[in-house]
């Protein structure tokens, strides 16, 4: 009997350490592959229009829009998503900031279900939108931002408008910090990452 139960050891023993490197699972890896300008309106705050005057309908004066009516832009981060694993694993959501010349102007997050086989590739396509007034009052508030516009020698709006102007050429370093992703196995096993980027001609070149 002593046999018997020696080879029963020795036979699970073996068994476990050989399924012990199919359970690991790494989460997959998520780099910036690139960024695109989705849409863009000309630059403006408040603009003003034209419109008639309470005396006489038929002339007309020129007035300012509330805050609310200012440009738009909307930037597309292409997100390159790699399992290595030999199982399949499914994206639950992520999240990440984005900083235009460093100042962080959006955070966004991405909740579609998205599975990714096993050792292969897919990319994810998350479209930030950017009005120019709200992210004139965002760098007008905090000193870390207030402080470094002034380094630079620009205000607020000046920088937005630089945003606005060179975004198609990115003449600027557009990146993508601080971005956490959670992740789930077949068996609702969770995984958490971390990733980060950077993309334009400034960033190229360093």
């Amino acid at each position: 009997m002593s046999k018997v139960w020696k080879i029963c050891a020795i036979a699970l023993v073996t068994s476990v350490f050989a399924v012990m490197p199919a359970l690991a699972v790494d989460p997959p890896k998520i780099a910036l592959e690139r960024v695109e300008v989705a849409s863009i309106q000309p630059f403006f705050i408040s603009p003003k229009i034209a419109v008639p005057t309470k005396d006489d309908p038929t002339k007309t004066e020129d007035k300012v829009m509330a805050a609310g009516y200012t440009a738009t832009l909307n930037t597309a981060y292409i997100l390159k998503i790699t399992n290595s694993n030999k199982v399949p694993i499914m994206l639950d959501e992520l999240t990440f900031t984005i900083a235009f010349d460093g100042f962080d102007v959006n955070t966004v997050t991405a909740y579609e279900d998205m599975w990714i086989p096993a050792g292969k590739t897919n990319f994810l396509r998350v479209v930030a939108t950017n009005e120019a007034n709200p992210t004139i009052g965002s760098l007008s508030v905090g000193s870390e931002w207030v402080e470094r516009a002034a380094k630079m020698g620009k205000k607020a709006p000046e920088l937005v408008k630089k945003w606005f102007d060179a975004i198609s050429d990115f003449d600027f370093p557009v990146e993508v910090k601080d971005g956490s992703a959670v992740f789930k196995t077949e068996d609702g096993k969770e995984l958490r990452t971390n990733f980060s980027g950077k993309f334009g001609k400034a960033a190229e070149k360093k």
